[in-house]
């Protein structure tokens, strides 16, 4: 480049002058249209005792009927059931995963029932962080299933 092409602007700043269009301004619009085109992946962790309402909420936010067996109140301890759906509303796929805690709080001694819930979540980071170490990583196809 000739020296006149290029105005310097304070230290260690310069502007050069561009011969065409580079297409930032276009970033935004190639981002969304990525971003739609692969999907979304949403992962929800809901606790309640049973009968709470957790299935009802997951229902009346997503606007659909999600199937599921009814929980019983005889569980000895929690229990965490994931169940995986694949949603599509105008051309966006979502795939919807959904954590319920079986059994939380319908135990007469309440003390321990956290215990399981919060091992689950730190299970759920430690498996991707395991694939982040990994020398092959295959992010872009990995489910991600934290919390």
């Amino acid at each position: 480049m000739a020296a006149a092409e290029v105005a310097r602007q304070g230290e260690g700043c310069r502007t050069v002058p561009l011969s065409g269009h580079v297409g930032f301004d276009s970033l935004p619009d190639q981002l969304v249209n990525k971003s739609v085109n692969h999907g979304f992946c949403f992962n929800i962790l809901c606790v309640g005792e049973t009968g709470l309402g957790k299935s009802t909420l997951m229902d009346t936010l997503f606007n659909t009927k999600f199937e599921g067996d009814p929980a019983s109140h005889s569980q000895p301890g929690v229990q965490l059931k994931s169940s995986t759906y694949d949603l599509q509303e105008s051309n966006v796929n979502l795939k919807l995963t959904i954590v319920s805690t079986v059994g939380f709080g319908d135990q007469i001694n309440k003390e321990d029932s956290y215990k399981p819930i919060v091992e689950f979540i730190d299970a759920q980071f430690e498996a991707y962080l395991q694939e982040e170490l990994k020398i092959k990583r295959v992010l872009h196809n990995y489910h991600d299933t934290r919390i």
